[in-house]
């Protein structure tokens, strides 16, 4: 989790939790306002997500790769990856392998905001984004290099470092933290959504799908 002030400028902070629910916990104790959660926790129960076919719409060309589909709501109670794949085909669309990859962690996360974490009067109120769809935002246009090189890497600190001066310095000590040791993809990520969850408390975020719930109450949409 990254953790920052509300005003443009304010150090960032990067906190390693073992679970979700730690990272609520900690979140909490901190007072943060606004969490960006970086996982699909509203889940559709036919067809696709809007927010996933904005987010999509909003990168475009081959960045929208980015953006995976949702699973659908009955993947939740699936006892196995044959019966994940099934459920969601009957909704009419395929599963991809990284959603399905996700659905242990989409349950923690689902399980850890269930008492009411989502609702805007909670003390911290948590959001789903995306960090793609984050920098693109930030930066006026989709990033060119993916992440996982160095002039990707590169083109991300430059439009985060005017949102948190002490980034370089932050990452480079929490790199050595764990275990679990995240990335510098991981906290390059992070700090997108920490810049989102600071855009949301301000009231200048956009929604994507906005409006629309999953069958349990979730939103189904994507901060920017």
């Amino acid at each position: 989790m990254a953790v920052t002030g509300a005003e443009r400028g304010a150090p960032i902070e990067f906190v390693v939790s073992r679970s979700f629910e730690d990272l609520l916990v900690d979140a909490r104790a901190r007072r943060l306002k606004v969490v960006g959660v970086d996982i699909p926790i509203g889940l559709s129960g036919v067809g696709r997500r809007t927010a996933d076919i904005e987010a999509k719409e909003r990168l475009g060309g081959q960045r929208q790769k980015s953006v995976f589909h949702a699973p659908a709501h009955c993947t939740i109670a699936a006892r196995d990856a044959a019966a994940a794949y099934e459920c969601n085909r009957r909704t009419g669309h395929e599963l991809s392998p990284l959603a399905l990859s996700l659905l242990p962690k989409i349950r923690e996360a689902r399980s850890a905001s269930r008492s009411n974490a989502y609702a805007s009067t909670a003390q911290t109120r948590l959001a789903e984004v995306h960090p793609e769809v984050s920098f693109s935002e930030l930066a006026g246009a989709p990033m060119t290099f993916v992440k996982k090189h160095q002039p990707g890497v590169a083109a991300r600190l430059s439009v985060l470092v005017g949102e948190f001066p002490n980034i370089v310095e932050a990452a480079v000590l929490t790199a050595h933290v764990g275990p679990p040791r995240p990335t510098h993809q991981d906290l390059l990520d992070a700090a997108a959504a920490a810049w989102t969850a600071r855009r949301i408390a301000s009231g200048d975020a956009i929604c994507l799908g906005e409006g629309e719930f999953d069958a349990t109450g979730y939103p189904m949409s994507i901060w920017v």
